[in-house]
């Protein structure tokens, strides 16, 4: 979401378990999933759903929006990972430039190996994320060595931005970075108008509850379709 403006420029492909018994948290099945190895398969099944819904909401008029998969480490250290992306790309027949790869700092902690992969990856026209920025790790020696498209700013640091100046300070400053070097700036897990309001003077990307919650495939074509629709009744009339 533009906080600007109101617009919806993207969304983030989520995997979600509907098990027969109940919904299944992510933070259940995903570790096991990595541990197991079958992560690797998961991820590549997500990615080929994702460029196929992409199609679908492009017949429905929404072919613009940004489409951001998650990665995971395991996925990221495969030497042939890059060439796997690409032949789902080819198969399913979809513009990879309106996809947008994204990983965690973790997954740089090999900088060979992940600066190898990021340059096979974006030389076919995908973007590249770095989420929970500013949670740990290594951020500012990950966006001197490679280069990144966006900067996903972690929960963390918006959480107590409004009772904790010093947090805003914070945040003030890993935006100022990311803009010298290019980089969209997304601050995530936004839940509340106050923050989306402090944060507006940014000119920054924002996602969260605040803006939705996770969607099936099925419902996220009205869901863009009704948030167009309010942003053209919002926006400032041009003065006659």
């Amino acid at each position: 979401m533009n906080l600007a403006s109101g617009d919806v420029i993207g969304y983030e492909a989520l995997l979600r378990w509907q098990s027969p018994l109940g919904n299944v948290s992510p933070s259940e099945f995903i570790p096991i999933a990595e541990e197991t190895g079958w992560i690797v398969p998961i991820g590549e099944w997500a990615l080929r759903q994702a460029c196929r819904d992409s199609k679908e909401f492009s017949v429905l008029g929404h072919a613009d929006e940004k489409i951001s998969v998650n990665v995971s480490a395991r996925q990221f250290k495969d030497p042939d990972f890059s060439e796997k992306v690409r032949i789902i790309f080819e198969e399913e027949q979809v513009d990879a430039t309106r996809f947008e790869i994204e990983t965690t700092e973790s997954v740089m902690l090999d900088i060979e190996q992940s600066a190898r992969i990021i340059c096979e990856l974006k030389a076919f026209g995908l973007r590249i994320a770095i989420d929970d920025f500013g949670a740990g790790y290594s951020s500012l020696n990950v966006v001197k060595i490679v280069e990144i498209d966006t900067l996903k700013i972690d929960k963390s640091l918006i959480d107590e931005v409004l009772i904790n100046r010093r947090n805003l300070f914070i945040l003030a400053a890993i935006i100022e970075v990311g803009k010298n070097l290019d980089a969209d700036i997304v601050i995530e897990g936004i839940e509340l108008e106050e923050q989306a309001e402090l944060l507006k003077p940014f000119e920054i990307l924002g996602q969260g509850y605040l803006f939705s919650r996770p969607l099936p495939p099925g419902s996220l074509g009205s869901f863009l379709s009704e948030s167009t629709a309010v942003t053209a009744r919002t926006a400032p009339k041009p003065i006659q």
